[in-house]
């Protein structure tokens, strides 16, 4: 194991193993955190589980424990389990469905589907049993999702692939916007939102509030949806902002991106990252943590806080991190 993992680097503890976390989130009443897992050079990406108190992690999905449990009436159009050899977790979300099963929703870029797992705690680590999945429209690259009330979701389309990548989102090109999901409908996109690079997604006020983060524009929007006419308020950041996450108290979001120079494709000189908290109100930032270019890990992309500490994930890369928060 690399011998950084075994000490303290730049306020950093670090957790070697669990690759591609590009996206956190906690279950609540827990110790446990969900890592997604990106497909790397062509290896399938997986989905992670770490015990935030132990530091303990493991394979969460494909794996041995987690069962097929496919719901047909539910997900009609979706009846195969993902390709294990294909499978890559981009964004997920949480959340305790109607009937209060806990369940877990993954970005699949394996077949560009979001996938649903029922989520099963017990004495041990919980495990994921896959029950269905909505697959996404043609030609549509996603990037995160949030979970409606009723089982649906929103999700945010980061750019249209024959109309080119990244080096379209970083010179400031629209790129796309934020797709929606209810049970039994069509995926359609929300009227109104176009977006550089779509990125990290929240929601409040059972959806009628929309909290999305513009990698490519560097700014996070507030959209209310609950008149005719989408009310909107943008904070504008100097960096590019990534996934967020509600707060401990609701209260705020966390912000985690990417410092680097724009211009040309993917960015291959990181040159270190931060975490902002926004209030959920008026977008106003408060400075949480950052790295700079000698920082131990690169490529930031989310941040959760699990009591006094603050797990951050990157993108790429073969490890996460926590650090103390600032009382």
């Amino acid at each position: 194991m690399d011998t950084t993992c075994s000490i303290l680097l730049a306020g950093l503890r670090l957790l070697c193993g669990p690759t591609g976390v590009e996206d956190l989130v906690r279950l609540e009443g827990t110790p446990w955190l969900v890592g997604s897992g990106m497909a790397e050079a062509n290896v399938a990406g997986h989905v992670h589980l770490i015990n935030s108190r132990t530091r303990q992690w493991q394979v969460a999905y494909p794996g041995v424990t987690a069962n097929a449990a496919p719901d047909a009436k539910r997900f009609p159009g979706c009846s195969s389990e993902p390709d294990a050899a294909k499978f890559g977790a981009h964004g997920i979300a949480v959340h305790r469905s109607r009937n209060g099963r806990l369940e877990l929703l993954a970005v699949n870029h394996g077949r560009e589907a979001i996938e649903y797992f029922s989520i099963e705690i017990g004495n041990d680590a919980p495990r994921l049993h896959w029950i269905g999945c909505v697959m996404m429209p043609a030609d549509a690259s996603i990037n995160s999702v949030a979970a409606l009330p009723d089982g649906g979701f929103v999700a945010t389309q980061f750019y249209t692939p024959s109309q080119g990548g990244m080096a379209l989102i970083q010179s400031g090109a629209l790129t796309g916007g934020v797709f929606e999901w209810h049970p039994g409908k069509a995926v359609t996109a929300i009227d109104g939102i176009r977006l550089s690079g779509a990125n990290g997604i929240e929601v409040a006020d059972g959806g009628k509030l929309l909290y999305v983060a513009a990698w490519g524009g560097r700014e996070i929007l507030r959209i209310d949806r609950s008149k005719p006419a989408l009310q909107i308020q943008r904070i504008a950041v100097d960096f590019a902002p990534d996934n967020l996450r509600w707060s401990a108290d609701h209260r705020s979001l966390l912000v985690a991106g990417q410092i680097f120079a724009p211009g040309g494709g993917s960015p291959v000189k990181l040159e270190g990252w931060k975490v902002l908290r926004l209030d959920a109100r008026t977008l106003a930032p408060t400075a949480v943590a950052a790295g700079d270019a000698n920082s131990p890990m690169q490529g930031v992309s989310v941040a959760v806080e699990v009591e006094d500490q603050l797990w951050i994930g990157p993108f790429r890369g073969d490890r996460i991190a926590s650090l103390q928060l600032a009382k």
